[in-house]
């Protein structure tokens, strides 16, 4: 996912964009309509759709495809009013009159076929991480439910590991939210194969905890450090509570939004700033 934020860098005519990400997958469950995932994700991303959120009538642009992406722009048509002066010859008096008015605002995106991974900019306070995020998903929800599609936040789970080691002197509860994977198990840790294929279980919630009085740590070297990197490929998210001293700190990873901020020109193109989009995806899936 993309911010595009609207503020020149200094001394230069350069723009600051800030790229996000999240997942666009299948549900576990599949279905009798599904055929391959850029079949699919295509299916969904079309021009005629319309849907209204928060009063705001979102659609896509016919999209691109080159090789193992696509490409568009998603945004949203806003109807209202709009209050201009005016000259009324009659009067002979300048006024002030209401008048229909709309506004529109689209962002670029692109998905990666391959790795179910979507990015996109946003223009904010007009298209927020949020509002894209939000507005994607009803599209899925309202208009394909039959291809099982679902839109999920990545987990920093690296970020978890930093946490541990810089920002506590020890871990006293680990909490995880995990769902199941498609298709299968293969290349996780032997505790998630154990816990989550072979229960065949579609969602666990995991809990560790020291006892209030305790003095040492959680071993987060364990089965805890399997959950983690299950996180990051984006099927679990974490909350931890640890000590700094006596300080207590808290590690939220659905509050942790991958990003990366990218200088571009300020009169720069679509072209070019789908392929800056496209880089920003490739370094963030490394």
């Amino acid at each position: 996912m993309i911010e595009l934020r609207q503020k020149l860098i200094r001394g230069s005519d350069m723009l600051q964009m800030l790229v996000y990400f999240f997942r666009v997958t299948y549900k576990q469950q599949r279905t009798l309509f599904q055929q391959s995932y850029d079949v699919d994700i295509q299916k969904v991303i079309n021009p005629k759709d319309i849907v209204n959120r928060y009063e705001r009538d979102w659609r896509f642009s016919k999209p691109t495809v080159k090789g193992n992406y696509l490409m568009g722009k998603f945004g949203f048509v806003r109807r209202g009013k709009e209050e201009i002066g005016d000259y009324d010859e009659e009067q002979q008096d300048f006024i002030r009159q209401t008048i229909d008015a709309k506004q529109t605002t689209w962002v670029l995106y692109v998905i990666d076929f391959e790795n179910h991974v979507l990015a996109f900019e946003a223009k904010p306070p007009l298209i927020y991480y949020q509002s894209f995020k939000g507005a994607f998903q009803k599209n899925l929800d309202s208009n394909y439910p039959q291809l099982n599609f679902i839109v999920e936040d990545f987990v920093q789970t690296s970020k978890f590991v930093s946490w541990v080691k810089e920002e506590v002197d020890r871990v006293t509860n680990f909490k995880a939210s995990l769902r199941a994977r498609n298709p299968n198990y293969a290349r996780d840790p032997k505790f998630i194969q154990r816990l989550m294929g072979e229960t065949n279980a579609d969602r666990a919630n995991l809990e560790f905890s020291k006892l209030k009085d305790s003095t040492d740590s959680l071993n987060t070297g364990t089965v805890i450090n399997d959950v983690v990197t299950y996180g990051e490929e984006g099927y679990s998210s974490i909350v931890a509570r640890g000590k700094k001293g006596e300080q207590i700190r808290i590690f939220d990873s659905s509050k942790k939004t991958p990003s990366q901020r990218i200088d571009v020109a300020k009169d720069i193109k679509d072209t070019l700033k789908w392929k800056t989009i496209t880089g920003a995806l490739k370094r963030f899936l490394k």
